[in-house]
Protein backbone atom coordinates (compact mmCIF):
# COMPACT_ATOMS: atom_id res chain seq x y z
CA UNK A 1 0.00 0.00 0.00
CA UNK A 2 2.76 2.46 0.91
CA UNK A 3 4.64 1.66 -2.31
CA UNK A 4 1.43 2.28 -4.26
CA UNK A 5 0.89 5.62 -2.56
CA UNK A 6 4.45 6.75 -3.27
CA UNK A 7 4.29 5.64 -6.91
CA UNK A 8 0.96 7.41 -7.47
CA UNK A 9 2.21 10.60 -5.83
CA UNK A 10 5.44 10.46 -7.84
CA UNK A 11 3.38 10.55 -11.04
CA UNK A 12 0.64 12.98 -9.99
CA UNK A 13 2.59 15.69 -8.16
CA UNK A 14 4.90 16.64 -11.09
CA UNK A 15 1.90 16.69 -13.44
CA UNK A 16 -0.07 18.94 -11.08
CA UNK A 17 2.84 21.33 -10.57
CA UNK A 18 3.64 21.51 -14.29
CA UNK A 19 0.00 22.08 -15.18
CA UNK A 20 -0.44 24.90 -12.68
CA UNK A 21 2.76 26.63 -13.84
CA UNK A 22 2.47 26.23 -17.60
CA UNK A 23 -1.24 26.08 -18.40
CA UNK A 24 -3.39 29.23 -18.63
CA UNK A 25 -6.00 29.89 -15.97
CA UNK A 26 -8.87 28.69 -18.10
CA UNK A 27 -7.33 25.27 -18.67
CA UNK A 28 -6.30 24.87 -15.03
CA UNK A 29 -9.84 25.70 -13.96
CA UNK A 30 -11.45 23.40 -16.52
CA UNK A 31 -9.28 20.45 -15.46
CA UNK A 32 -10.10 21.11 -11.81
CA UNK A 33 -13.83 21.35 -12.57
CA UNK A 34 -13.69 18.04 -14.43
CA UNK A 35 -11.73 16.43 -11.59
CA UNK A 36 -14.33 17.61 -9.12
CA UNK A 37 -17.05 16.20 -11.38
CA UNK A 38 -15.65 12.80 -10.41
CA UNK A 39 -15.70 14.07 -6.83
CA UNK A 40 -19.37 14.99 -7.26
CA UNK A 41 -20.10 11.45 -8.45
CA UNK A 42 -18.42 10.19 -5.28
CA UNK A 43 -20.21 12.71 -3.04
CA UNK A 44 -23.58 11.50 -4.27
CA UNK A 45 -22.95 8.19 -2.47
CA UNK A 46 -22.88 9.80 0.96
CA UNK A 47 -26.64 9.91 1.67
CA UNK A 48 -26.90 6.20 0.83
CA UNK A 49 -29.36 4.38 -1.39
CA UNK A 50 -28.72 6.72 -4.32
CA UNK A 51 -29.32 5.35 -7.81
CA UNK A 52 -26.88 5.68 -10.68
CA UNK A 53 -29.34 8.04 -12.37
CA UNK A 54 -29.51 10.28 -9.31
CA UNK A 55 -25.73 10.33 -9.02
CA UNK A 56 -25.48 11.28 -12.68
CA UNK A 57 -27.98 14.10 -12.24
CA UNK A 58 -26.09 15.47 -9.24
CA UNK A 59 -22.78 15.31 -11.12
CA UNK A 60 -24.31 17.09 -14.12
CA UNK A 61 -25.87 19.75 -11.90
CA UNK A 62 -22.51 20.39 -10.24
CA UNK A 63 -20.72 20.66 -13.59
CA UNK A 64 -23.28 23.12 -14.98
CA UNK A 65 -23.21 25.29 -11.85
CA UNK A 66 -19.41 25.27 -11.60
CA UNK A 67 -18.93 26.18 -15.26
CA UNK A 68 -21.50 28.95 -14.94
CA UNK A 69 -19.31 30.61 -12.33
CA UNK A 70 -15.86 30.03 -13.82
CA UNK A 71 -16.52 30.38 -17.55
CA UNK A 72 -14.65 33.44 -18.91
CA UNK A 73 -16.74 36.52 -19.53
CA UNK A 74 -19.77 35.50 -17.51
CA UNK A 75 -19.43 38.36 -15.02
CA UNK A 76 -18.85 36.15 -11.99
CA UNK A 77 -15.08 35.83 -12.34
CA UNK A 78 -12.72 37.46 -9.82
CA UNK A 79 -14.70 40.08 -7.95
CA UNK A 80 -18.15 38.92 -9.10
CA UNK A 81 -20.65 39.43 -6.28
CA UNK A 82 -22.40 36.05 -6.58
CA UNK A 83 -19.12 34.15 -6.64
CA UNK A 84 -17.86 36.14 -3.65
CA UNK A 85 -21.02 35.33 -1.70
CA UNK A 86 -20.65 31.65 -2.50
CA UNK A 87 -17.05 31.68 -1.29
CA UNK A 88 -18.14 33.35 1.94
CA UNK A 89 -21.03 30.95 2.41
CA UNK A 90 -18.71 27.98 1.91
CA UNK A 91 -16.33 29.35 4.53
CA UNK A 92 -19.22 29.68 6.99
CA UNK A 93 -20.34 26.14 6.16
CA UNK A 94 -16.88 24.74 6.93
CA UNK A 95 -16.87 26.60 10.25
CA UNK A 96 -20.26 25.09 11.02
CA UNK A 97 -18.79 21.64 10.47
CA UNK A 98 -16.78 22.10 13.68
CA UNK A 99 -20.09 21.74 15.55
CA UNK A 100 -20.64 18.32 13.99
CA UNK A 101 -17.05 17.28 14.63
CA UNK A 102 -17.71 17.82 18.31
CA UNK A 103 -20.94 15.79 18.47
CA UNK A 104 -20.80 13.22 15.67
CA UNK A 105 -22.72 10.94 15.21
CA UNK A 106 -25.49 12.43 17.35
CA UNK A 107 -28.15 13.99 15.14
CA UNK A 108 -26.24 13.41 11.91
CA UNK A 109 -28.99 11.32 10.29
CA UNK A 110 -31.52 14.12 10.87
CA UNK A 111 -29.34 16.88 9.45
CA UNK A 112 -26.11 16.49 7.48
CA UNK A 113 -26.96 12.90 6.64
CA UNK A 114 -30.25 13.84 4.98
CA UNK A 115 -30.26 13.54 1.21
CA UNK A 116 -31.44 17.12 0.53
CA UNK A 117 -28.99 18.74 2.95
CA UNK A 118 -26.13 16.49 1.87
CA UNK A 119 -26.81 17.27 -1.79
CA UNK A 120 -26.98 21.04 -1.24
CA UNK A 121 -23.84 20.96 0.89
CA UNK A 122 -21.92 19.05 -1.75
CA UNK A 123 -23.02 21.44 -4.48
CA UNK A 124 -21.89 24.41 -2.39
CA UNK A 125 -18.45 23.16 -1.37
CA UNK A 126 -17.55 21.74 -4.80
CA UNK A 127 -18.61 24.88 -6.70
CA UNK A 128 -16.89 27.14 -4.16
CA UNK A 129 -13.64 25.20 -4.55
CA UNK A 130 -13.79 25.62 -8.34
CA UNK A 131 -14.44 29.35 -7.97
CA UNK A 132 -11.56 29.66 -5.50
CA UNK A 133 -9.08 27.91 -7.80
CA UNK A 134 -10.11 30.16 -10.70
CA UNK A 135 -9.80 33.35 -8.65
CA UNK A 136 -6.42 32.36 -7.14
CA UNK A 137 -4.82 31.36 -10.45
CA UNK A 138 -6.20 34.52 -12.08
CA UNK A 139 -3.98 36.80 -9.96
CA UNK A 140 -0.68 38.15 -11.24
CA UNK A 141 1.72 35.31 -10.45
CA UNK A 142 -1.39 33.34 -9.55
CA UNK A 143 0.26 30.06 -10.48
CA UNK A 144 2.70 30.56 -7.60
CA UNK A 145 -0.15 31.44 -5.25
CA UNK A 146 -2.07 28.30 -6.19
CA UNK A 147 1.06 26.22 -5.71
CA UNK A 148 1.50 27.89 -2.33
CA UNK A 149 -2.01 26.80 -1.35
CA UNK A 150 -1.17 23.22 -2.30
CA UNK A 151 2.14 23.39 -0.43
CA UNK A 152 0.33 24.62 2.68
CA UNK A 153 -2.20 21.78 2.50
CA UNK A 154 0.41 19.15 1.68
CA UNK A 155 2.79 20.54 4.31
CA UNK A 156 0.09 20.46 6.98
CA UNK A 157 -0.86 16.91 6.02
CA UNK A 158 2.76 15.72 6.06
CA UNK A 159 3.53 17.51 9.31
CA UNK A 160 0.44 16.02 10.94
CA UNK A 161 1.35 12.53 9.75
CA UNK A 162 4.95 12.74 10.99
CA UNK A 163 4.08 14.33 14.32
CA UNK A 164 1.20 11.94 14.86
CA UNK A 165 3.34 8.88 14.15
CA UNK A 166 6.19 9.97 16.42
CA UNK A 167 4.49 11.98 19.17
CA UNK A 168 0.80 11.15 18.96
CA UNK A 169 -0.75 10.18 22.27
CA UNK A 170 -4.10 11.98 22.53
CA UNK A 171 -6.82 11.27 19.98
CA UNK A 172 -8.25 14.28 18.18
CA UNK A 173 -11.60 12.85 17.04
CA UNK A 174 -11.89 9.19 18.08
CA UNK A 175 -15.48 8.79 16.86
CA UNK A 176 -14.53 10.01 13.39
CA UNK A 177 -10.91 9.14 12.67
CA UNK A 178 -9.23 7.21 15.51
CA UNK A 179 -5.77 7.51 13.96
CA UNK A 180 -5.61 11.30 14.15
CA UNK A 181 -4.11 12.90 17.24
CA UNK A 182 -3.90 16.33 18.82
CA UNK A 183 -0.11 16.17 18.55
CA UNK A 184 -0.45 15.46 14.85
CA UNK A 185 -2.74 18.46 14.37
CA UNK A 186 -0.24 20.71 16.14
CA UNK A 187 2.55 19.30 13.97
CA UNK A 188 0.52 20.09 10.86
CA UNK A 189 -0.03 23.68 11.94
CA UNK A 190 3.67 24.14 12.73
CA UNK A 191 4.61 22.72 9.32
CA UNK A 192 2.18 25.11 7.63
CA UNK A 193 3.70 28.01 9.59
CA UNK A 194 7.13 27.14 8.22
CA UNK A 195 5.82 26.77 4.66
CA UNK A 196 3.88 30.04 4.91
CA UNK A 197 6.92 31.93 6.22
CA UNK A 198 9.13 30.68 3.40
CA UNK A 199 6.37 31.36 0.88
CA UNK A 200 5.80 34.90 2.13
CA UNK A 201 9.48 35.71 1.74
CA UNK A 202 9.60 34.22 -1.76
CA UNK A 203 6.47 36.16 -2.74
CA UNK A 204 8.12 39.40 -1.61
CA UNK A 205 5.90 40.10 1.39
CA UNK A 206 7.34 42.05 4.30
CA UNK A 207 6.20 43.75 7.45
CA UNK A 208 2.52 43.44 8.23
CA UNK A 209 1.72 41.59 5.01
CA UNK A 210 4.29 38.92 5.84
CA UNK A 211 2.78 38.42 9.29
CA UNK A 212 -0.73 38.35 7.82
CA UNK A 213 0.26 35.75 5.23
CA UNK A 214 1.86 33.54 7.87
CA UNK A 215 -1.29 33.76 10.00
CA UNK A 216 -3.35 32.92 6.93
CA UNK A 217 -1.13 29.88 6.36
CA UNK A 218 -1.70 28.68 9.91
CA UNK A 219 -5.45 29.12 9.49
CA UNK A 220 -5.33 27.15 6.24
CA UNK A 221 -3.77 24.28 8.20
CA UNK A 222 -6.62 24.42 10.72
CA UNK A 223 -9.39 24.43 8.12
CA UNK A 224 -7.64 21.70 6.12
CA UNK A 225 -7.92 19.49 9.20
CA UNK A 226 -11.62 20.38 9.42
CA UNK A 227 -12.03 19.43 5.76
CA UNK A 228 -10.30 16.10 6.26
CA UNK A 229 -12.39 15.20 9.31
CA UNK A 230 -15.64 16.39 7.74
CA UNK A 231 -15.24 14.09 4.75
CA UNK A 232 -14.37 11.34 7.21
CA UNK A 233 -17.72 11.95 8.92
CA UNK A 234 -19.55 11.56 5.62
CA UNK A 235 -17.64 8.39 4.80
CA UNK A 236 -18.16 6.87 8.23
CA UNK A 237 -21.90 7.55 8.13
CA UNK A 238 -22.12 6.05 4.62
CA UNK A 239 -20.02 3.04 5.63
CA UNK A 240 -17.25 3.84 3.15
CA UNK A 241 -13.53 3.37 3.66
CA UNK A 242 -12.65 5.40 0.55
CA UNK A 243 -14.79 7.59 -1.67
CA UNK A 244 -13.49 5.83 -4.78
CA UNK A 245 -10.56 4.01 -6.33
CA UNK A 246 -9.29 6.39 -9.00
CA UNK A 247 -5.85 6.81 -7.42
CA UNK A 248 -4.15 3.54 -6.43
CA UNK A 249 -3.24 3.62 -2.76
CA UNK A 250 -4.94 6.98 -2.27
CA UNK A 251 -8.62 6.23 -2.83
CA UNK A 252 -10.92 8.53 -4.76
CA UNK A 253 -10.89 12.20 -5.73
CA UNK A 254 -12.54 13.36 -2.51
CA UNK A 255 -10.03 11.36 -0.48
CA UNK A 256 -7.29 13.48 -2.06
CA UNK A 257 -8.96 16.91 -2.10
CA UNK A 258 -10.92 16.84 1.16
CA UNK A 259 -8.53 19.30 2.84
CA UNK A 260 -8.30 21.44 -0.30
CA UNK A 261 -12.08 21.80 -0.52
CA UNK A 262 -12.08 23.53 2.86
CA UNK A 263 -8.82 25.45 2.40
CA UNK A 264 -9.34 26.92 -1.09
CA UNK A 265 -12.25 29.30 -0.31
CA UNK A 266 -10.50 30.60 2.80
CA UNK A 267 -7.25 31.12 0.91
CA UNK A 268 -9.05 32.97 -1.90
CA UNK A 269 -10.75 35.29 0.57
CA UNK A 270 -7.51 35.76 2.50
CA UNK A 271 -5.66 36.78 -0.69
CA UNK A 272 -8.41 39.27 -1.54
CA UNK A 273 -8.07 40.76 1.92
CA UNK A 274 -4.29 40.99 1.57
CA UNK A 275 -4.66 42.66 -1.84
CA UNK A 276 -6.91 45.34 -0.36
CA UNK A 277 -4.55 45.84 2.59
Amino acid sequence: MLAQRIATAAVLVPLIVAGIIWLPTGWVTLIFVLLLAIGAWEWARFPGGVSVTARGLFTSLYALCALAFVWPGNGFIGGGPVAAWLLGLACVWWLGCVYWLLRFPAGWDRSMGRRDIGTASGLLVLCAAAIAVRSIHDYDHGHWLLLMLLMLVWGADTGAYCAGRTLGRHRLAPAISPGKTIEGAVGGIVAALVVATIGAVLLGYDGGRLVAFVLLGCWIAVVSIVGDLTLSMYKRYAGLKDTGGLFPGHGGVLDRVDSLLAAAPWFAIGLAWLARG
